[in-house]
């Protein structure tokens, strides 16, 4: 199934949550309307999924960015690295293949998927733009497949990412509709969480029974009304915690 989209605040999390929970391959193609002034991000980006996991991004169909990201280091020069890209077997990652033949470790091949992975962290805090997702079954017949000149071998969960990408949001004001009211309650959706949680927001997910208010939590947690509202979303985001509404009694 093909998803054609304009990107709304947090249409990413509701997408990356789907895609995960149903195991999907495809590729997820985000195109970029306007930016903040101090964002390095322009033009489209691609992301690919195999299997519920994210495993590349670029920002280029010519399948070069992984190799330009690892020119750019310096761990290989562009003599090597052009040679190489036409020996990698079909259907390897071009990582897994470069660590076979012992000229990337372990560790560059991560270091190096965290800074694609930075990438897609910027895009959760777009304004504005479109995305489209093709799941790999309609793209078996075009020019698009997997690409595996673009992947160091490593994956990530989209949830995670998406938690990570939600961390690193700094700025909330623009979401300031979105936030939970300090009325409300919140629920667990889950038996326990799946992702790391960080001290305080597993202080929420235990105090979050559906009975008790954002305002008695921050005042459990001492926090302010507004740090928590921020971390309740988060996790609302995440798919871990619902909003319930409380019935004030006069």
């Amino acid at each position: 199934m093909t998803i054609l989209s304009y990107l709304e605040p947090f249409s990413l999390p509701e997408l990356f949550r789907d895609i995960e929970a149903e195991h999907k391959s495809g590729r997820l193609i985000v195109k970029i309307i306007s930016t903040t002034p101090t964002s390095s991000l322009k033009g489209v980006y691609f992301i690919w999924f195999h299997n519920g996991y994210l495993v590349a991004i670029s920002d280029r169909i010519n399948h070069r960015g992984l190799i330009e990201l690892i020119e750019n280091l310096n761990f290989l020069s562009p003599l090597i690295t052009r040679k190489l890209r036409t020996l990698c077997p079909p259907k390897v990652p071009l990582g897994i293949y470069l660590h076979k033949r012992k000229l990337l470790t372990r560790e560059k091949l991560s270091l190096i998927f965290q800074l694609q992975l930075k990438k897609v962290y910027q895009l959760f805090q777009l304004e504005s733009g479109q995305f489209q997702f093709d799941e790999l079954f309609e793209l078996d017949n075009q020019l698009f497949t997997i690409p595996w000149l673009e992947m160091t071998g490593n994956c990530i969960k989209p949830t995670q990412a998406s938690m990570y990408a939600l961390r690193g949001i700094t700025h909330w004001d623009r979401f300031q509709e979105y936030l939970p009211e300090e009325n409300s309650g919140v629920k667990c959706l889950a038996a326990k969480p799946e992702l790391k949680l960080l001290p305080l927001e597993r202080e929420i997910w235990n105090l979050a029974d559906g009975s008790m208010s954002l305002k008695a939590i921050a005042k459990t947690t001492q926090q302010s009304i507004e740090t928590i509202q921020v971390n309740t979303l988060r996790l609302i985001l995440l798919g871990l915690l619902e909003e319930t509404f409380i019935l004030i009694k006069n």
